[in-house]
């Protein structure tokens, strides 16, 4: 029988948010959700593509969805209640477990001849993201790395799905665009124009984003990394790691059972998108952003992974929010 029931009210049918169909996340949860129904006695893991956490977060508060993947940095805003997120204030959120990593850049072609973030200076850019204050803050961030703002674009556009900015990419509608990078778009723009480039960063440049965006650190990432199928490096990338979320309300049992399905059974999901493989025990299932939720460090804690600095950290960030 599924273990860590004793004692709690399990849940049948569980409402799990991704940011988009497309996305990695998307797939990422859907392979988790094979693990959860198999270890847990929930029945049906129903991953739902609602987009950002301007429309989860206040759902969660009210017990409509019960999970949700995003940016652990920007969850981290969200639960201090800072920068897009100050009109909503400090919301009640905790991490249940932190899986694959991220580079977040802008994404352009060879033939729009940007060659650095200062490039982008009059060139028409897919920023603005659903209900998904990061992009915003994240662009600006960079702009201003190289001392430009959207003023200096000639258009920031908003849209909907990385299917729509792919598409304006290689028909050549827009010259940039900004996203996590998803491998199959990726190797999509690769087919159809020779190269998906990645805007790059001085050194100087990318460290102004990370010493403004508490959680974003630096990789150089080598070329043909099977995360992002990048035709050429791209040092000093600007990176985040993706984790799961949960009210803090939720019971600690099933938060357990959940985890301890995750990531004792992590090599039965592994292959099911090449994120996938980066939610187990070896990667990083511990990520220092917003507060682990009582059932997930007893898991941890189990494992050893649950350190002094995880500990200090964790008594630390539950006082900041208060």
């Amino acid at each position: 029988s599924p273990g860590g029931a004793q004692g709690a009210e399990w849940p049948k049918d569980v409402a799990v948010i991704s940011p988009a169909p497309g996305a990695s996340v998307h797939m990422v949860l859907v392979g988790l959700g094979k693990v959860v129904m198999k270890y847990t006695p929930i029945e049906n893991w129903i991953v739902q593509p609602l987009g950002g956490p301007q429309l989860w977060l206040p759902m969660m508060k009210e017990g409509k969805c019960q999970f949700a993947n995003h940016s652990a940095p920007d969850i981290l805003n969200a639960y201090l209640g800072r920068g897009m997120y100050e009109k909503m204030g400090p919301m009640p959120v905790r991490t249940v477990g932190a899986g694959h990593d991220y580079m977040f850049m802008f994404w352009t072609t060879p033939d729009r001849n940007i060659r650095s973030i200062s490039d982008l200076k009059g060139k028409v850019a897919y920023i603005k993201f659903k209900a998904n204050p990061m992009f915003t803050e994240m662009a600006q961030t960079q702009l201003a790395s190289a001392g430009l703002t959207f003023d200096d674009l000639k258009a920031v556009l908003a849209y909907s799905s990385i299917k729509e900015a792919t598409s304006a990419l290689i028909e050549g509608r827009v010259d940039a665009i900004l996203y996590p990078v998803v491998p199959s778009a990726v190797m999509e723009i690769n087919e159809a124009k020779g190269e998906c480039k990645f805007v790059p960063l001085t050194k100087e440049q990318a460290r102004y984003v990370t010493e403004h965006m508490e959680g974003y650190y630096l990789d150089d990432i080598p070329a043909d990394d099977p995360r992002y199928r990048n035709k050429s490096p791209v040092p000093n990338a600007v990176c985040y790691q993706n984790a799961m979320f949960c009210s803090p309300s939720m019971n600690p049992e099933i938060v357990y059972g959940v985890v301890k399905a995750i990531f004792d059974h992590s090599d039965e999901f592994a292959d099911t998108h090449p994120s996938a493989k980066y939610w187990s025990l070896k990667h990083k299932p511990v990520s220092l952003a917003v507060p682990y939720h009582d059932g997930a460090i007893r898991y941890f804690k189990e494992k050893e992974l649950w350190t002094p600095e995880a500990q200090a950290y964790q008594e630390k960030i539950l006082k900041r929010q208060k």
